[in-house]
């Protein structure tokens, strides 16, 4: 079977775009990817990890993970 490549397949790359402008996850393209094409589970995976469109939301979970974390002068968590 020859190697998908999300960024050489026009319509992966695509599919991916409007799944993630309809606010669906990460999970949820996985599942389609595995709904629609004929891959194993770990080869889903590397498509998504591969695109150019998730990694767009990698880097933004990155960036958000890389800021500062709540300032210690906030109020102290609820008991219980």
């Amino acid at each position: 079977m020859p190697r998908l490549d999300p960024r050489g397949d026009e319509a992966i790359e695509t599919t991916f775009r409007r799944l993630r402008q309809d606010g669906h996850s990460r999970l949820e393209a996985v599942r389609m990817i595995l709904d629609v094409l004929d891959v194993s589970l770990s080869e889903a995976k590397e498509l998504l990890l591969t695109s150019d469109t998730w990694a767009e939301a990698r880097d933004e979970t990155d960036t958000d993970a890389d800021s500062d974390p709540p300032s210690a002068d906030g109020p102290p968590p609820a008991p219980g």
